[in-house]
């Protein structure tokens, strides 16, 4: 049998056969697992005569007794491989925290907060869980390691003849090495024995050299007490020092000192090691090496500081003597770049209070300074805000911060329109926002952009530290952005906005974040969300009197007046004016911008109408109003003062204002925007036509050259914006009152059970997905035959759609086959509806109507002159039929009618204007 056949249970009953005879263990020992290599190296050490008779007295085959030496000595290397002695901490292992056999997890949770934000320091490097007693080999030896009884020397002889001998040192402390003798070993160091058994070999045999190293070393026991994880005895390698062994054990408990590790050797101190030498230090000076029947105390932790904050190392730090703040400050590996140590926290208990005290990490007072257990030592970040800096933010190229000098001006930061600003940035409207006073009160600055640019003594400030610059865009919403600049491509102008738009969030929050903390001083609430909230709306600050401005639906620019200002004016809510008002000015009528403003320094009529981008072209120039509210003892008066607005823009009148005071800018008499009305189709110039207020639909039809030849007048569609919109709500309308209704009749089940509740929601969804077109009916020949008496007044955004001369007449709704068909006079009402198959079960055939070609509807009654309306005689080129759905039959709802109207009528008259 070779060695890989050898099977397993033959082998471990060989070995406990040889366990038993040579009686190495008690009786009890067969029961354990296998032997330690050094008892079954002394298995092998039998005269071979004797393994093979006690093999046969057991009935154990002899040929075994080799594949099992054969195993061994195989195996040789590799049992004297370095064993694992050490693995991972169970996780019940010692806690200083109170565990959850008792609390709850909440409960565990409350009790332990606060006790795991710092640990304390170096307990983690021996964490572990002992594995096993086998000593730690292949370790390097020293030279100063002193052979003895148990260590096996290895001797390679080279010369005549390469040998090699296995010395194991006996009881007496020699070794035999054949052909030289016995030599005393026991007791030399490493080197002093190798230099002797090199010179024994060359004295005592001719043209021989040896190599000595060291085999197997001895093993030895140690005692590890006090604070270990696992106290007890140790099989260690002799070479083994105290840090090893605590390794071994598996490091220290939770209480444990690290300061003052001892080696008790002969009831004596033989060595104190500080393992905060070797941690911090890298010292090992103190770490011995271990003899047979040494012991390692390791007391119970003493007094300990906590260093946490801005420091590298926080943690918990045991004293040891009289070590100071400079010490802890050195434990916790230094202070990070961002400390600040001229103001560090250091709290203490004193008489069982807890004391706070601030100390300069940077004076050699504090430094020295004695620390006592429990002290707690913070080390505060420096702070955000930089110093010498000014800030710039707005419509430029470079926003962000600047490094601020003693006498710089606006034009040291801006230096060039085209290359400093960006295209859309408002050149006659800047601030400079400036704090002061110990309350950081704001002061608002205007500039001309542009004057300050190009050095104007005026316009180009002085600017002073922490002083922000802010650029508006010459926009306030995004479409007029994005009409107005093409610099950039589409991807360029992403990556870009992305990038402005974190500087200008950064911004934002920054004031925004100063508005809360600054309502909040002094009083425990946290800047919450809710806090936030009861700041005053900016329009709750000026009388009820002022019109509300409509909202932009659009986004905003990200520059715009109404972006930038928010914060500032957040700010400025808190402030007050020395005649006891807001800071506030506000602007109506014909101006760019209308809103509110900031009140700014030595502010004017002149800087108000700067800050509101200038005039309308329908600004009444030669008188505008100011409304001033003047706050009394006991009453607030209300003061109008008419100004010469043209007097002011030419600098002639110097205008001061007041807070809350609003400008309101008159429009010139009779003034009107440009209006637009388009014509389409058949008219001989079409387009887009500006009127005056008051013109007429004949005469812009004269302009435009009137209708060419294919005109079909009758068939003309005239919508305007208003109808439109009127149309719209009136759909949204009548949509909710059918949910409720046909909820209704579900819920008091009135309606018809046969008739499925999709039919009705998809009725509901074709009335809401029908465009509102907004038809203005009319008949275009008799207003065009009546010379202006019954003419169409004009509106902005009016269009009129001429179709070409139509042949043919439709017929839909609730038919066989809904189309068209080439009109014949001939044909009745009843005729086109027979050529489409008739009418379906659920039609209504009662209130059948004909939809005009100019939009007029006229019901028809089956050939009767009911309302003036026969079967044949009144239909014409572009007409349509429409044969309703019978609403009695699918449900008993008033509204179906109204909403089958209304969808029919609109598909008509989209009809009638694609076919333009």
């Amino acid at each position: 049998m070779n060695k890989n056949a050898l099977n397993t249970m033959q082998l471990f009953a060989l070995t406990v056969f040889f366990v038993i005879v040579t009686g190495l263990f008690s009786t009890n020992a067969v029961a354990q697992a296998m032997p330690s290599q050094q008892q079954l190296e002394q298995l092998q050490s039998l005269p071979r005569a004797q393994q093979e008779a006690l093999a046969r007295q057991y009935g154990i085959d002899p040929s075994a007794i080799d594949e099992f030496n054969a195993a061994q000595r195989d195996g040789d290397s590799s049992a004297k491989q370095e064993v694992e002695v050490v693995g991972e901490r169970s996780a019940n292992g010692q806690s200083n925290e109170i565990g959850s056999s008792f609390l709850s997890a909440d409960l565990e949770k409350e009790f332990n907060r606060g006790r795991s934000e710092l640990k304390p320091f170096g307990y983690d490097i021996f964490s572990g869980e002992p594995d096993t007693f086998a000593p730690v080999a292949h370790a390097p030896i020293p030279a100063s390691y002193l052979i003895s009884v148990g260590d096996v020397i290895h001797v390679e002889m080279f010369g005549k003849q390469d040998e090699s001998f296995k010395l194991t040192v006996n009881r007496d402390g020699s070794v035999v090495l054949p052909d030289v003798g016995e030599m005393k070993v026991a007791g030399m160091t490493y080197s002093l024995m190798q230099e002797m058994i090199h010179h024994e070999v060359q004295e005592r045999l001719i043209g021989y050299k040896a190599a000595v190293t060291m085999g197997e070393l001895r093993s030895i026991q140690v005692f590890i007490v006090g604070e270990a994880y696992k106290p007890g005895a140790y099989t260690v390698s002799s070479l083994a020092t105290i840090s090893q062994a605590l390794y071994v054990a598996g490091g220290v408990s939770n209480i444990a000192s690290l300061r003052s590790v001892r080696l008790m050797r002969g009831g004596k101190v033989a060595s104190e090691f500080d393992l905060y030498d070797l941690l911090l230090k890298g010292d090992a000076s103190a770490d011995k090496i271990l003899q047979s029947g040494d012991v390692i105390f390791i007391p119970a932790r003493g007094d300990m500081v906590a260093v946490k904050g801005e420091v590298k190392r926080p943690a918990l730090y045991e004293l040891k003597g009289e070590e100071t703040l400079e010490d802890a400050l050195r434990f916790a590996g230094g202070a990070k770049d961002s400390a600040y140590l001229q103001s560090a926290e250091l709290r203490r208990i004193v008489k069982g209070k807890r004391l706070v005290s601030t100390v300069d990490l940077t004076a050699e007072q504090d430094l020295n300074r004695e620390l006592n257990g429990g002290d707690a030592l913070t080390v505060r970040q420096v702070s955000q805000e930089l110093g010498s800096s000014l800030m710039v933010v707005g419509a430029v190229t470079r926003p962000g911060y600047y490094e601020w000098q003693n006498g710089m001006r606006i034009n040291d930061v801006l230096r060039d329109v085209r290359h400093d600003l960006l295209d859309q940035a408002d050149l006659g409207y800047g601030l400079i926002v400036r704090e002061q006073g110990p309350r950081r009160d704001v002061k608002i600055l205007q500039f001309d952009v542009a004057d300050a640019v190009n050095g104007l003594e005026g316009a180009n400030l002085r600017l002073q530290e922490r002083d922000q610059l802010v650029v508006f865009s010459r926009f306030e919403t995004k479409a007029e952005e994005r009409d107005n600049l093409s610099r950039y491509t589409l991807s360029e102008q992403e990556r870009e906005y992305q990038q402005r738009q974190r500087q200008l969030e950064a911004y934002r929050d920054a004031y925004l974040n100063d508005v809360v903390n600054t309502k909040l001083a002094g009083s425990s609430e946290s800047p919450d969300a809710e806090s936030e909230d009861k700041i005053v709306p900016l329009r709750e600050l000026f009388t009820e009197k002022q019109e509300k401005e409509p909202t932009v639906k659009e986004e905003l620019a990200m520059y715009s007046r109404q972006n930038l200002l928010e914060p500032i004016m957040q700010r400025l809510q808190r402030q007050r004016t020395d005649t006891g008002n807001a800071p506030f000015v506000s602007v109506a009528g014909e101006v760019m911008h209308p809103g509110i403003y900031p009140l700014v320094e030595n502010a004017t009529a002149e800087k108000l109408l700067a800050a509101a981008g200038g005039l309308k072209n329908g600004a009444y120039v030669e008188q505008a109003e100011i409304i001033r509210w003047a706050i009394g003892k006991d009453t607030a008066n209300t003061d109008y003062l008419k100004i010469d607005l043209a007097a002011v823009l030419n600098g002639e009148a110097n205008v001061p204002l007041q807070g809350r005071d609003r400008l309101n800018v008159l429009s010139i008499p009779e003034w009107q925007n440009t209006y637009e009305v388009t014509l389409r189709g058949a008219v001989r110039f079409p387009g887009t036509y500006a009127i005056k207020r008051g013109e007429t639909l004949t005469d812009v039809i004269k302009r435009a050259g009137g209708f060419t030849d294919h005109a079909f007048l009758e068939g003309a569609v005239f919508t305007r914006e208003e109808l439109q919109q009127q149309e719209q709500k009136r759909k949204e309308m009548l949509a909710q009152e059918l949910q409720r209704e046909i909820a209704s009749n579900m819920i008091t089940g009135t309606g018809d059970a046969n008739q499925p509740y999709d039919q009705m929601r998809t009725l509901l969804a074709d009335l809401m997905s029908t465009p509102a077109v907004g038809r203005l009916i009319m008949d275009l020949p008799k207003i065009l035959s009546m010379n202006g008496s019954r003419d169409v007044q004009l509106k902005d955004g009016d269009t009129l759609h001429v179709p070409s001369r139509s042949d043919s007449i439709s017929i839909m709704g609730e038919v066989q086959m809904a189309t068209s068909y080439r009109f014949d006079p001939e044909l009745s009402v009843d005729d086109y509806i027979s050529r489409s198959g008739g009418t379906k079960e659920k039609a209504d055939t009662d209130r059948i109507y004909v939809v005009k070609a100019n939009g007029a509807i006229e019901p028809y009654k089956g050939g009767s002159s009911w309302f003036g309306f026969s079967s044949g005689t009144d239909l014409g080129p572009g007409d349509a039929i429409v044969v309703p759905l019978d609403t009695t039959y699918t449900e008993n709802l008033e509204l179906w009618s109204q909403i089958t109207g209304i969808i029919y009528n609109s598909a008509v008259a989209v009809a009638a204007i694609t076919s333009i």
